[in-house]
């Protein structure tokens, strides 16, 4: 099967949003975010607090707390203000993209009181096999420690070659404990853009997310897989979302003339389309979903459903997220992450709050997911047998 043309069209398709209508929002309304001191109803209530005992928290801003405050009144919890990244912050995260971090499946930053902290462990990665887990606090990396040699020299410890151990002191729950941490730079074990096996004659793929890349991948993966398989099962568990045209890509693998739409707040419509070919794959297809299932998973999700063949939804009711957001760098160097639009799928009504409904319900402990307590999977298997 030659899929080629629908590779290359992947790559094309990469998403274009203007962050436009924040910048002015703010700009017409910084005469009453920009200080506390400025709004005589909250400087009244200040010093009341003040004069009966209360004090304003130590390291707090009273301007971006004047500002989270005025966001609010917007009531969308997409809507918020991110300070600038400190010189730490932005080091961890250039740390974070390390081959070595990556493949391990964890991230680093830092605490509430400024610890060196595992904010991200990845389900079923090299570094929850180890033992590793979120709100662990690292206190030492063999002998640099945060202590003496400070954050950013002992978070540049994690990495190292293939296959050495690092050996780990932590504060775990609140206990000092050690790990002995082999590390690994395989890129071959590290989280994928899709994950696939054969089950019998089904191809099981497994989406963790939907990145711009993730149609070029999933490509290399069905011409691997060629002539392997007469069934399809996509697990869309627990997936976050993530960009439009990476879901709108790998749609256009299975479904003809699809299309997604966009409505943005001031008034511009935008689509993202698929488009009929004769190496559309187009075989008995089961999605499996849960109320993780979210965004553009959701949209990957409906696209199957209205355009595919013989789909049939398996799960829990997904999140129902079908507005979508933007982000506007502010003058302080913080940014503004605010809900641009909203979005419908093919002929479908927008499904804000309601989400996407199984076709067959089935309820279980995401904690299963994977585990031969699966019976999500081995409903999907049973259907297509």
């Amino acid at each position: 099967m030659e899929l080629t043309t629908k590779i290359i069209n992947s790559f094309i398709c990469l998403s274009a949003s203007a962050a436009i209508g924040a910048g002015g929002m703010y700009l017409y309304h910084k005469d009453k975010i920009n200080s506390a001191g400025e709004s005589k109803l909250i400087k009244e209530c200040e010093e009341l607090l003040e004069r009966n005992g209360m004090e304003f928290p130590a390291g707090v801003s009273k301007d971006e707390a004047s500002l989270k405050g005025f966001l609010a009144a917007y009531n969308d919890p997409y809507t918020i203000y991110v300070p600038a990244k400190t010189d730490v912050e932005q080091y961890l995260n250039s740390v974070n993209s390390v081959s070595c971090l990556v493949t391990c499946g964890y991230k680093v930053g830092l605490g509430n009181d400024g610890t060196l902290t595992v904010t991200n462990v990845t389900a079923g990665s090299i570094a929850e096999q180890q033992g590793l887990k979120v709100g662990d606090v690292i206190l030492q990396v063999d002998d640099i420690t945060v202590a003496g040699d400070g954050i950013e020299k002992t978070a540049l410890e994690l990495s190292g070659k293939d296959g050495t151990v690092m050996h780990l002191v932590l504060l775990c729950d609140g206990a000092r404990t050690e790990l002995d941490f082999k590390r690994s730079n395989d890129e071959n074990l590290g989280e994928k853009p899709v994950n696939a096996k054969l089950i019998d004659k089904v191809l099981y793929l497994q989406f963790p997310l939907f990145d711009n890349y993730t149609p070029a991948y999933l490509g290399g993966v069905l011409n691997e897989y060629e002539g392997k398989y007469d069934k399809l099962i996509f697990d869309l568990r627990d997936n976050p979302g993530g960009y439009t045209d990476g879901a709108v890509g790998c749609a256009d693998f299975f479904i003809g003339n699809g299309f997604v739409t966009d409505y943005y707040n001031y008034g511009e419509v935008q689509n993202h389309t698929t488009v009929a070919s004769d190496n559309d794959i187009k075989l008995p297809t089961v999605v499996l979903i849960n109320d993780k299932t979210m965004s553009s998973g959701e949209i990957f999700t409906a696209l199957m459903k209205q355009y595919g063949e013989n789909v049939t939804l398996v799960g829990m009711n997904t999140f129902g997220k079908g507005i979508f957001q933007r982000e506007a760098e502010l003058s302080n160097g913080g940014t503004l992450h605010y809900t641009a639009g909203y979005y419908t799928v093919g002929n479908w009504e927008c499904y804000q709050g309601k989400g996407i409904a199984p076709d067959v319900e089935l309820d279980m402990d995401r904690s299963l997911i994977g585990t031969d307590g699966d019976i999500q999977l081995q409903k999907a298997l049973k259907l297509l047998a």
